[in-house]
């Protein structure tokens, strides 16, 4: 057979196709897959897991007049091929190209944008409800992997949509894995319908429930030709899927989520059926590609590399924060027997599965229960332990209510380190941690520091240990960013004293107030500024909150002119931060220039692309102050 994929334009196309055709295609979307992943990096084998379920779906539903809600994103690329931007890959995650996650402007067939997990449950039972009320008939449906099912807006969705009555589909993708193994009794739960070996009376109790669809009989003398396809039970027997049927849904499951004759019936039946549905798939996380399929955990996610040995085509270079924050960890964790490591989800990408290898008795996934995980840690500090909590700034945002109601209003000692603090890159809006200053910054009693490079983040998580240990004890929080440490970090780190900020450079025409990554451009700046007889003043403030008042007001008295530079969004950060505290102090005539994330959503690209087209570079601190200073541009840098 020649390639069928190039044939498809639409999901219609696939209407046409024999069973063994939409095999072929979904062997061909691995290959596309892999291949297009392999130049530009991407989440990998959680997509390659889902290409059997997703051609079936298209198959038999549709899109985009049946709504097919897909959570997280991390398996939505054979649905992107297969409605018309399969020749778009070659830009995925890249600036101006596709988005890695769905997005509602990006395509009619991304009805719901997704980039966090748990979400498409409720997001389709709104679809539901609002066909419902105008008359409508199309199907809702939400494709949720087992991961996103831990979430506790999962759970809320199912709880309301469960008993409504109405016609709604839940499909389960249930790989065992989120990016690490998926931990609590639900996953043990659903191991448990994965592995149970029901087979006395299975044919009958598969007619039983094949009756209830709308091809009846029809459908129970067919049963057999269905189970042919499948070693896995069609219906779970009495006891097993009971959660599920609890709630309301008709469970259909575990069914084997790469039989795709198997799903085209199963779809087929399901569509018609009456109610809450849930079909529970299992499926092969990095199915099709050996290395992907025997070390899921690590092909999760991918840089480009190479495609027959899965070798990264540039490999790390230098230390990341990560992990020294948490080398760092461990060594505070060596010396204090009440430190605990939580996560929710991440233990890789937190680096706190370093310290679950050390401390395992001192270490809990929460999985993605970010709420959860907060909500524990204040328990754990109530109860007189130090946790430390490691979370994506971007998901510590669904844990804002328990950051202010159950630790910060109780004044508890949780330490809270966000990583992936500013713009992350390629994962784009969804991933950004542009918003901690903001959301941090506005809580009572919050410390927040943020450090300029490794040595420093290790100082400050020490001096975080340090202050959740005192008399004077309160939450604390450290963000930083994706990648590597500067090379040229200077190993001494000037002792911290909190809020007090660290004067990298003193100068009397302009002052220069940074924060975390904007520290090294800033002071890049001020050479470049040194060179044309400009002399400028670098401040790393360190803490963001409390923030060293005394030091800026000076400043700002004597220079005059102050550019302040944080990669958070320009709105209620670290300048915000530094506004108010001119108005607290009367000081009135200082002219003042904000460089931040702008207010508005920023597109994936890379790091250095996205800090450019955000005005966040030495250059552009450099051309601020000579605006402000009257200063003409150098030759140099007008050229080209």
């Amino acid at each position: 057979m020649g390639n069928l994929l190039d044939t498809i334009t639409s999901p219609a196309d696939l209407k046409s196709l024999t069973p063994d055709q939409l095999k072929q295609v979904a062997a061909e979307l691995r290959q596309a897959i892999v291949n297009n992943l392999s130049q530009t990096g991407g989440h990998f084998a959680s997509n390659l897991g889902a290409v059997d379920l997703i051609v079936a779906l298209h198959a038999v539903y549709d899109a985009p007049r049946d709504r097919l809600v897909f959570d997280v994103g991390h398996q939505c690329y054979a649905h992107k091929m297969l409605t018309g931007r399969l020749c778009e890959f070659p830009t995925l995650r890249q600036y101006g190209g596709i988005s890695g996650f769905l997005r509602i402007e990006e395509s009619i067939y991304d009805c719901f944008g997704a980039g966090h997990a748990s979400t498409s449950i409720s997001a389709a039972y709104g679809f539901a409800v609002a066909r419902d009320l105008v008359g409508g008939n199309e199907s809702a449906v939400a494709v949720i992997g087992d991961a996103g099912l831990t979430g506790g807006l999962a759970f809320e969705g199912l709880n309301n949509a469960g008993h409504s009555g109405r016609n709604f589909t839940v499909v389960l993708n249930d790989n065992a894995m989120s990016i690490a193994p998926n931990v609590g009794a639900l996953s043990r739960y659903l191991a448990k319908l994965r592995t149970s070996g029901w087979y006395q009376d299975l044919e009958r109790r598969t007619a039983d429930v094949l009756k209830k669809l709308p091809a009846g009989d029809v459908a129970a003398r067919a049963a057999g030709g269905i189970l042919k396809h499948s070693v896995t039970n069609i219906v779970a027997p009495e006891k097993t899927g009971v959660v599920f049927e609890q709630m309301g849904f008709d469970y259909i499951g575990p069914l084997d989520g790469h039989d795709i004759p198997l799903m085209l019936d199963v779809f087929r039946h399901v569509r018609q059926m009456r109610g809450p549905v849930l079909v529970h798939l299992c499926t092969v996380k990095g199915k099709g590609y050996e290395l992907a399929e025997s070390n899921a955990r690590k092909y999760h996610a991918v840089t480009p590399f190479e495609p027959e040995t899965g070798e990264a085509h540039k490999p790390s270079t230098g230390r990341s924060y990560t992990s020294v924050f948490a080398d760092t960890l461990i060594a505070l964790a060596d010396e204090d027997p009440k430190i605990v490591g939580i996560t929710a989800a991440m233990p890789d990408g937190t680096g706190i599965v370093k310290l679950q290898e050390k401390h395992p008795d001192r270490t809990f996934d929460a999985g993605i229960a970010e709420e959860h995980a907060v909500c524990f840690a204040a328990g754990l500090a109530a109860a007189g332990m130090k946790p430390v909590v490691a979370i994506y700034s971007t998901f510590l945002q669904r844990a804002y209510d328990m950051i202010i109601h159950d630790v910060a209003l109780q004044r508890l000692p949780v330490i809270f380190a966000l990583d992936r603090a500013g713009l992350v890159g390629e994962d784009g809006g969804t991933h950004h941690g542009v918003f901690d200053l903001t959301y941090l910054r506005s809580v009572p009693g919050m410390v927040v520091m943020a450090p300029k490079d490794g040595p420093e983040l290790a100082a400050m998580l020490r001096f975080a240990h340090e202050h959740v240990s005192g008399c004077d004890a309160s939450p604390i929080a450290i963000r930083y960013p994706r990648g590597s440490v500067s090379d040229s970090s200077d190993p001494s780190v000037r002792p911290l004293s909190l809020g007090r900020a660290d004067m990298l450079a003193d100068g009397e025409d302009v002052a220069l107030i940074a924060c975390g990554s904007m520290v090294e451009p800033a002071m890049a700046a001020a050479r470049s500024l040194s060179e044309e007889g400009i002399s400028a003043a670098v401040v790393n403030v360190r803490f963001v909150k409390p923030l060293d008042e005394e030091l800026i007001a000076a400043l700002a008295r004597r220079v005059g002119r102050i550019i302040v530079c944080e990669e958070n969004s320009v709105i209620g950060g670290l300048g915000s931060a530094v506004l108010e505290t001119l108005a607290a102090h009367d000081i009135r005539d200082a002219e003042v220039r904000l460089f931040g994330v702008p207010d508005r959503f920023i597109e994936h690209g890379s790091q250095a692309t996205l800090r450019s087209i955000c005005h966040l570079t030495a250059g552009d601190f450099a051309a601020a102050a000579r605006d402000m200073l009257g200063a003409p541009v150098p030759a140099r840098v007008g050229a080209g």
